[in-house]
């Protein structure tokens, strides 16, 4: 029964490496980058607020890794070719507008167009498709063994893709503004496998398809649409004192 048990669990364990989460986080931060959170929300009853954004790549303990060469735990994030989307935000009549200039967080070098932006159909689109951003510090001669446990490292499930500032508009009043994948073509992590006792530095795209974690920024009435609710309010009061 004990070795039935075992067997279960390796089973089950196999099972959820198999199935293991990846994709990427969409997040905003109202406190100048001291916490983030997918679900947010932002008070500009007082004026315009900057808020900043960000997205992560990420993947669970044992998301596999199948590229040339054989199949591994994915270890670090490689690239990406694509871009995001925000949604019921950047009208300039709003008031909105890209504060400062978008980076690409912590990773080192990519296409320029990848920190541009542009308007289309209403929304905010972050970067283009053509845009390839990458962790090239890690193609070099012993620097990816530092993210594999079989030479002794620690995976890091977690790179900063994107970061940038934006501005919220008082004007734009009460309103939920989206943040997302808007068109996304390459997607590659960095896995575990020795060749000749050498990391090999071959990436792919993870096992199954990407489970993306959507932001989204509640925005808190302007005064203006505080000012109907409470005029609605006192109508009300009126018809019923008659």
């Amino acid at each position: 029964m004990k070795n039935f048990v075992l067997g279960l669990t390796a089973v089950a364990g196999i099972a959820a490496s198999a199935n293991a989460a990846w994709g990427f986080k969409y997040q905003f931060s109202t406190d100048n980058g001291a916490t983030w959170s997918s679900n947010a929300s932002v008070d500009v009853s007082s004026g315009d607020k900057n808020v900043k954004f960000r997205v992560l790549a990420y993947a669970d303990p044992g998301t596999i890794v199948n590229a040339t060469g054989g199949p591994g735990q994915a270890v670090a994030f490689a690239r990406i070719t694509g871009s995001e989307k925000l949604s019921g935000w950047g009208s300039a009549s709003n008031g909105d507008a890209l504060v400062g200039v978008m980076t690409r967080g912590d990773l080192t070098n990519g296409n320029a167009a990848y920190t541009t932006s542009s308007l289309s159909a209403g929304n905010t689109i972050l970067g283009n498709t053509t845009a390839l951003s990458f962790a090239s510090i890690l193609l070099n001669s012993g620097q990816l063994a530092a993210y594999c446990p079989s030479s002794g490292g620690t995976p890091d499930l977690e790179w900063v893709i994107r970061t940038g500032e934006m501005k919220v508009g008082q004007l734009g009043g009460t309103r939920v503004i989206g943040f997302g994948n808007n068109q996304r073509t390459t997607n590659t992590w960095y896995r575990d496998l020795l060749n000749n006792g050498v990391q090999d530095v071959n990436t792919g795209a993870p096992e199954g398809q990407a489970s993306d974690v959507n932001g989204s920024l509640q925005v808190v009435p302007a005064p203006g649409a505080l000012a109907l609710v409470g005029l609605g309010g006192l109508v009300a009061a009126r018809r019923r004192r008659a």
